[in-house]
């Protein structure tokens, strides 16, 4: 998560443009893809060349926990919350970590030590992950170093887009190098980058070459507003969305029944963009923060001095959502391909204060424990392996 300007819908204006150019994208998306099937990215490339034995892609759903992995001073932390996220029910852990650029402008990018995590530490995590008997996912996400009042990685405008690219390519091509040494299952090319989504062909050249590569499942995270505008989807594995949808008014307290029903409406819309593109939709990002408002803003994780932290309602949100896609998640071939909850905080333990996103220490880690068993046990699963207090 950054600036919370960015989980806000677009203007109409900005819609409306949307749609024209989207016309545009479609058939240059037709053109590349001509020898192609549109149902089916091309397949990747085999390790150890064409004569090894094939891979087989993690089995769905993905039932994921996040963990942000940026500058980190103290390793065992983070593998003190791996061994948590194990505990939970979950079968997956999808570890995000940054690429900074210095503004929305700027055409470079960068792995800054004082920032970043280094490689060996995301070896050591993805490693212990691995041995907990978890998958793992690898979402690199641009972020930063000197935004102005409403800028994030959606708005980027860089003076020359060659070399954006250019540069941009370089490091998701060294965190692929990661990937594939450790193993992971799932890699994302991108996060809620709105500016590119129409650059088709700039996605069409970096999804093949990394394809050439890696053997595991693809992905792209879409911002909630902006999923169904996208022409891309064929170059991928999973739909990805970040799934901070608004689920009622400002100032409202909804039951779970009337969250539920807002959730009926999102998953309808969602499964309906799996069915069109014929890839499983993956909600990569699906957070409540501990606020009042977690319900009509999600992606506001701003507490005014003196907001008093919601448990209560954050809780809500998620019973919702599994009550709405629990079934979906549970049956095979319903379009559904998994879900990713935001996320695990090792350096918060929760409590009556803590407004923020994390689970641990909060009712809100019951409900998700309880979704995710309700869903393994639905198609074939162990469940929950012990509770998490």
């Amino acid at each position: 998560m950054t600036a919370i300007s960015h989980r806000r819908p677009h203007s109409t204006a900005w819609s409306v443009w949307t749609l024209i150019a989207t016309i545009a994208a479609v058939a240059l998306l037709a053109r590349t893809l001509q020898h192609r099937n549109p149902q089916a990215a091309p397949l990747p490339a085999r390790p150890g060349g064409s004569d090894a034995p094939p891979v087989d892609p993690p089995a769905l759903p993905i039932l994921a926990i996040a963990l942000n992995c940026h500058h980190i001073e103290e390793l065992d932390r983070y593998l003190a919350a791996v061994d948590r996220i194990a505990e939970t029910g979950a079968d997956t852990l999808l570890v995000s970590t940054p690429l900074f650029q210095p503004d929305v402008h700027a055409t470079t990018l960068r792995r800054p030590a004082d920032r970043c995590p280094t490689d060996r530490q995301l070896r050591t995590i993805l490693a212990r992950a691995h041995a907990r008997g978890l998958r793992t996912a690898l979402m690199p996400i641009v972020l930063l170093e000197h935004p102005g009042p409403d800028d994030w990685r959606g708005v980027l405008a860089p003076t020359d887009w060659d070399a954006w690219w250019t540069a941009y390519e370089r490091e998701l091509q060294a965190l692929l190098d990661l990937a594939i040494e450790a193993g992971v299952d799932l890699f994302f090319v991108g996060s809620e980058l709105n500016s590119t989504e129409l650059q088709v062909d700039r996605w069409v050249d970096l999804v093949t070459r990394i394809r050439t590569r890696y053997a595991g499942r693809l992905s792209y995270a879409a911002n909630w507003d902006r999923y169904e505008a996208i022409t891309f989807w064929p170059l991928v594995d999973l739909l990805s969305v970040s799934a901070y949808f608004e689920l009622a008014a400002d100032g409202a307290t909804p039951s779970v029944g009337d969250l539920t029903a807002s959730w009926d409406v999102e998953r309808e819309r969602l499964l309906a963009a799996a069915a069109r593109f014929g890839r499983p939709v993956f909600l990569s990002e699906l957070g409540y923060p501990s606020l009042p408002w977690a319900a009509a803003h999600p992606w506001n994780y701003v507490a005014p001095a003196g907001t008093r932290a919601d448990h209560v309602m954050a809780a809500r949100c998620y019973e919702s959502f599994f009550a709405s896609w629990g079934a979906s998640l549970g049956s095979s071939g319903s379009g559904a391909g998994g879900v990713c909850v935001y996320l695990w905080d090792p350096y918060h333990r929760g409590g009556v204060s803590d407004t923020g996103y994390g689970l641990f220490g909060k009712p809100s880690l019951g409900v998700v424990r309880d979704g995710f068993a309700s869903i393994r046990r639905s198609t074939g699963g162990v469940g929950a392996s012990a509770a998490v207090d």
